[in-house]
């Protein structure tokens, strides 16, 4: 595991956002590149595929503990190798609360509370609204008629998937803690904003430092030292490579590379992407577990699809 670590960072950015302490204004060329759509596509297929190796371990332990092995894997030994980044201390902290401990710890309950995991990806994806709106109104980012057009689409196209997914029965104290989350994602994300151009691994792993300290304390307060270790033993492989999975590919890897977008282009250009997180999903279902996939499904995706489209292209479109 720790081989990974030197590899990844090299995935490094040097110049800082321009701004000030109460808003940064977006400026320069802010065009994405090649490079940058091979990048989303690589932390859209991990985060596709999560859910299901969150699942994984919630079976095996608490969502509590849960979360304090995830970051107990990100911070060591990567701590020890990766210098911490020009970052106050106070945006680092904030980063871990908002990004890491308040998201994770939310979603993680809302699971353990029975909520589908087709349907928490679903949900969780109304931060891509959250974060858009509060880039617009904080940061002066432009939101243009055809960015609110495309994720106005795409938020069709989710309802339509998760009107395939509903069957049953739904959970409805669990629809609030991934709301929470969803609006945790969105503030870390706009701290992300805030901190600019630094090392994105870097980020992450320092970041994780006040999320393992938030969970292992809630754990310890709710299950003591000996409940801890009760439920650590209890760990199968299974659970275990759900742990490795969300710890070293999903927040390593998946938020280093969110990271370095965020840093590089505005938010309203990157988040929306996220909305194609549970269709990667559904798909991996489909093709690799043989899930069925209904018409609404089908119509979900392409609407999706479609409306993301329309966001990335349509001021091409209209220019023509």
């Amino acid at each position: 595991m720790v081989c990974i670590l030197p590899t990844l960072g090299s995935l490094k950015i040097f110049k800082r956002l321009w701004g000030n302490a109460h808003y940064l204004e977006w400026r320069g060329n802010t065009a994405m590149k090649p490079k940058d759509y091979l990048l989303i596509l690589l932390v859209i297929s991990i985060w596709g595929v999560n859910f299901l190796f969150m699942k994984f371990a919630l079976n095996e332990v608490p969502p509590l503990v849960l979360g304090a092995l995830r970051f107990l894997c990100v911070v060591f030994p990567a701590l020890f190798l990766i210098k911490r980044p020009a970052v106050p201390w106070y945006l680092l902290v904030a980063y871990g609360l908002t990004i890491n401990f308040g998201q994770f710890a939310l979603v993680f309950t809302a699971l353990d509370w029975g909520l589908p995991t087709g349907l928490a990806a679903l949900m969780l994806q109304v931060q891509v609204f959250f974060t858009v709106l509060i880039a617009g109104v904080l940061l002066h980012e432009p939101v243009l008629a055809h960015h609110l057009g495309g994720m106005c689409t795409a938020a069709v196209g989710l309802v339509l998937i998760g009107v395939g997914q509903y069957q049953g029965h739904l959970p409805l104290a669990a629809i609030w803690p991934v709301f929470g989350a969803a609006a945790s994602w969105a503030c870390g994300n706009i701290i992300v904003k805030r901190i600019g151009r630094v090392n994105a691994l870097s980020l992450v792993v320092w970041g994780g430092i006040p999320a393992f300290a938030a969970f292992a304390s809630v754990a310890l307060l709710a299950y003591g030292f000996g409940g801890v270790v009760q439920h650590l033993a209890n760990l199968t492989w299974k659970g275990i490579s759900g742990v490795l999975f969300i710890a070293y590919v999903s927040s390593l890897v998946g938020y280093t590379g969110w990271g370095a977008l965020l840093a590089k282009h505005p938010a309203g250009k990157v988040t929306p992407f996220a909305l194609l997180v549970p269709v990667v999903a559904l798909l991996a279902g489909y093709w690799v577990l043989n899930e069925r996939l209904g018409l609404w499904h089908w119509l979900g995706i392409i609407t999706v699809i479609s409306g993301l489209l329309w966001h990335v292209s349509g001021g091409r479109w209209r220019t023509k």
